[in-house]
């Protein structure tokens, strides 16, 4: 997987981790695991497409369902701010992302997001 697949995938995690809050345990997400679920939504991110593909979507909602705690969420946080920042990913994509696939953040997603923010 290249740096530019891994820095859109973290963008899209973050965006799903932050929605979901939980109290705090250590965290078991791994950034290569992050990166995989976003992989499918690098095109979207980058500015190549009108809407998220259905794998993209997928990606979203699993990474969402599997960062179940704030150590988790906040994890994935950085994973996906790390990601955004090496993949040059249009900030308007990654904010429409968690909205076009079905999920509501209570959060506006920014490159400058304090992942210890998120619960």
């Amino acid at each position: 997987m290249t740096k530019t697949t891994i820095s859109a995938l973290a963008v899209l995690l973050l965006a799903a981790v932050a929605f979901h809050q939980q109290p705090a345990r250590a965290a078991d997400i791994a950034c290569p695991a992050v990166l995989q679920d976003m992989a499918p939504c690098l095109p979207f991110l980058q500015g190549g497409g009108g809407s998220p593909s259905g794998d993209c979507c997928a990606g979203v909602r699993s990474l969402y369902a599997s960062a179940d705690t704030t150590a988790e969420r906040r994890a994935t946080c950085e994973c996906l701010k790390t990601a955004y920042r090496q993949v040059q990913a249009q900030l308007s994509a990654a904010q429409a992302l968690p909205d076009d696939c079905g999920l509501s953040l209570p959060y506006v997603i920014t490159p400058d997001i304090d992942c210890n923010t998120i619960e």
